[in-house]
Formats: structure tokens, C-alpha cells, sequence
């Protein structure tokens, strides 16, 4: 078995779910994580060698294709079930496509035995057609393992497919290990409600020259647009959308690696199943979901020995990161909705800092990592800031309040207000803590006196 350490605890903990009981268990593992892998040594080859069947169950072609011969290329007996191909019965492992076996189950031709059942990308599997698939397999008895780098649905509902959930390490752990590289963030000054920082192509030409880009556009005419301006530029680019036929995809991964193509758009096509260690830089333009977030940047983490790829770098021209946290940050999954949330979150978002100087983004610290310049900003909101230095404050939030009141007193005075109606005036638009801090240090004189 050649599954690294982390792997083989995964799959332990994941056999003690199937030992207490569990008859649905899903596998989390970072991208780059080696889910795939971890489930042909650690699932099917044991599974194999009792003699029982597996069907591995993927929506792309390209994986389940990809998936076949990285299986046999373990010695495992595997067989794509995908429309217009023959399908051959007799192997143990079927690597199907979810949309030709819902097929089949609604027009009536029979599914293939499987005593396990994988089921790869599974937080997108909520569609009731591809539910109606699984509780058909287990009703027949199958253990469902479900793989997924996040799992967390795009509509925030649980993931109720499953009875329990496995976690594998952080990605920092992953990056420690050589699994994965180091990753910056560049990003504006906030979230954008609308628009981008700058155009995808300036962004690529500047603050990723000299590497080789993956970038997000929001749709297929603006991804056309950035491959061509990038290659007017004298960066060759390729455009890869939905559209684009598998042999071509292959073909572009291989230019890719021959230095044919240094650069590739697209929307979502190259979100799951296309792994290129080349790739060092990604550019997002769009708002997105946890789920899209890191698996758009996971596209650029993995590690590359033979170009000798020491980190990779994320170029967010949308702000994403302020809603998601940096893409190596701790995360706590689980099959409850709305998961994903950076564990440094405070107060709804991620604490970071951002340099004024290269735009790069960090966990809070003085100097910034990147370019060692002390020009830092907080970019959180004024009032988290301020709650932050009040907590970290000996005087009294009473106090604190009366002084901001006096003070506020004292500047409208000196403008000619009387002092009675500043007094008013200031308690009124005061901000809500310290309104509340001031009434409450009434209500306690009150009750002294009471």
C-alpha cells in the first residue's frame, strides 16, 4: 500500500464508521488530498480481494475515464459505464456516470451488483434523480462512501445522504507534509458589491507575470475575450469551457505541460476534474460559494517536482476572501448546512489584514509576509475593530461610553450649540454600544436607589 499516513487514518476511521453501524460515510480530504487514491488502496482493492463489487459513480466524463486507468494502472480489474460505450458486465469495479445510471434505473434496465458504492464530488449530488440512484443501491445493500474536498451544498441544506462525516487534516498540514505548496492572496480593499479590481488580463501581465494562470471568468464570452487579448499580448491562452470536447481538454493539459500554452480560462469546466500541477497562479473574477472558492483555487495547489514549484499565488479580484478566509485556513466540516466557514472567522468574517503596499492578505501581524513592508489595513468593519479594542481595554465600557458622549458634547459646543441640547443631541446619535452601556449604568443607579 503506498497511501501516506494521513490516507490510511482517513480509511481507518472511516471502516470503525461502517463497524459501529454507519451505512453512509463521508470522506473529507483537502484538494490535492488524494481522495481518489486513498479510496482505491484503502476501499477497493480490499473490497476486491473478498470478492465483492464496487461501483465507483462520477458526473464527467473525463474523471470516470481518468478514474479507470488510474485503477488499473493499480492492477484493478475496472470498466467505464458511460452512454454510447459497451459496457462490460463482468468487471468487478464499474466506474459509472450518475446521469447513465439514473438513465438505466428509469428505463428499467438493470444496475450492476455493488456491495460499495463511491460516490465522487458528493456534495453536488442533491438532485432527487441521483438520490433515487443511491437509496435504490442501498436499499439492495450497498455501503455508500462519499468523496469531497467541501462538503457543503450550494444551497446551505445538510447533507443528509450520509450518516457520518470523516475529516482529513488542514491544508496546512498538507503543505507541511509536501502535499500541497504555500499560497498568497492579493486582493482589494474589501468585498466588491459589483465589478472587479482590475481587468483579468492587466492582473495576469502584471501581478502574475512569469507564471502560469488559471482564470475564472463569470461566463463564456468573457473567458473568449480574456484568452485572446492575453494571447494578442504574447501570452498564448486557451479558452476551456463545458463545450469543449474531452480529447481537446487533454489535448490543451498537454500543451500545458509542454510549454505550448502557458495560460487557461474558463468558468466553471476546470472546477473538478482536471488536475495540472503546472499551474501556479489563479485568477478569480466572481462572487462564489465556499464550495467554488476552494475548489477554483485548489486547481493551483498542488505541488509540480518538475518545474520545481515552490508556492502558488491567488489573485482575487473580487474581494472572495473576505467572505471565505484564506484558502489554507483551518475549516470545520461537518453534514449540517452552511459549512466551510474559516475557523479564524470573527464576528461573520475572517480576521485579515492587508498590505497598502503589495495588496497581499494575512492573518493579523505587523510586517507583512509577503513584501515586509509595516503599511498594514484591517480591513473589517469600524465597529468589529473598535468591539476588538474594547474587549483588549481595562476601562470600563461605561466609562469608555460617557467619554465618547462628553466629547462629542464638547465639539458641538464649540460650534455654538447650547449645552443642553448637545447633551441631547449626542446621547442620541451615539453609537448603539455605547447608548446601551449608558443605559444600563442607569438602570443600575435606579435600582441602587430603588
Amino acid at each position: 500500500m503506498t497511501l501516506r499516513p494521513y490516507q490510511i487514518d482517513a480509511i481507518a476511521r472511516v471502516q470503525q464508521c461502517y463497524r459501529e453501524g454507519a451505512r453512509a460515510v463521508l470522506l473529507q480530504l483537502p484538494t490535492g488530498g488524494g481522495k481518489t487514491h486513498a479510496a482505491a488502496e484503502g476501499v477497493i482493492a480490499p473490497s476486491l480481494s473478498r470478492g465483492r463489487r464496487v461501483i465507483f459513480l462520477a458526473d464527467l466524463e473525463e474523471i470516470i475515464l481518468d478514474t479507470v486507468q488510474r485503477l488499473r494502472a493499480l492492477g484493478l480489474d475496472a470498466a467505464p459505464i458511460l452512454a454510447g460505450r459497451a459496457a462490460c458486465p463482468t468487471a468487478p469495479v464499474q466506474v459509472a456516470s450518475q446521469q447513465t445510471l439514473v438513465s438505466w434505473q428509469r428505463r428499467g434496465i438493470e444496475i450492476p451488483p455493488a456491495d460499495r458504492v463511491i460516490l465522487d464530488e458528493c456534495h453536488g449530488a442533491a438532485a432527487e434523480t441521483v438520490r433515487a440512484l443511491l437509496g435504490h443501491l442501498r436499499e439492495r445493500g450497498a455501503l455508500l462512501l462519499g468523496l469531497t474536498a467541501t462538503p457543503a451544498r450550494g444551497d446551505g441544506l445538510p447533507l443528509d445522504e450520509f450518516d457520518r462525516i470523516v475529516c482529513g487534516p488542514q491544508p496546512r498540514e498538507l503543505v507541511a507534509a509536501g502535499a500541497l505548496v504555500p499560497c498568497e492572496v492579493l486582493s482589494p480593499g474589501s468585498m466588491l458589491d459589483r465589478g472587479i479590481a482590475m481587468d483579468p488580463v492587466e492582473a495576469v501581465l502584471t501581478l502574475g507575470a512569469g507564471r502560469r494562470c488559471v482564470v475564472f471568468a463569470p461566463h463564456g464570452a468573457e473567458a473568449r475575450r480574456i484568452a485572446g487579448d492575453l494571447t494578442r499580448a504574447g501570452e498564448q491562452a486557451v479558452a476551456v469551457l463545458d463545450s469543449m470536447a474531452r480529447d481537446e481538454r487533454r489535448g490543451v493539459r498537454a500543451r500545458l505541460e509542454h510549454s505550448e500554452v502557458q495560460h487557461l480560462v474558463t468558468v466553471r469546466a476546470l472546477q473538478k476534474g482536471f488536475d495540472a500541477p503546472v499551474l501556479d497562479c489563479c485568477v478569480l473574477t466572481s462572487a462564489c460559494t465556499v464550495t467554488s472558492y476552494l475548489q477554483s483555487v485548489g486547481r493551483v495547489l498542488r505541488p509540480s517536482p518538475a518545474t520545481g514549484k515552490a508556492d502558488a499565488l491567488v489573485i482575487d479580484l473580487r474581494g472572495a476572501v473576505y467572505q471565505h478566509g484564506l484558502p489554507l485556513d483551518d475549516r470545520a466540516w461537518s453534514l449540517a448546512g452552511g459549512q466551510g466557514r474559516a475557523a479564524a472567522s470573527v464576528d461573520g468574517g475572517p480576521d485579515l489584514r492587508r498590505c497598502k503596499a503589495c495588496h497581499a492578505i494575512f492573518p493579523p501581524r505587523t510586517v507583512c509576509p509577503r513584501c515586509g513592508s509595516t503599511l498594514i489595513a484591517d480591513p473589517r468593519p469600524l465597529r468589529v475593530q473598535r468591539a476588538e479594542m474594547f474587549a483588549q481595554s481595562t476601562v470600563p465600557v461605561s466609562v469608555r461610553a460617557q467619554r465618547y458622549v462628553d466629547g462629542t458634547v464638547r465639539a458641538m459646543v464649540a460650534r455654538g450649540m447650547r449645552a443642553e441640547k448637545a447633551a441631547q443631541v449626542a446621547r442620541a446619535k451615539a453609537p448603539q454600544w455605547a447608548r446601551e452601556a449608558l443605559e444600563q449604568l442607569e438602570a443600575k443607579g435606579n435600582q441602587r436607589v430603588a
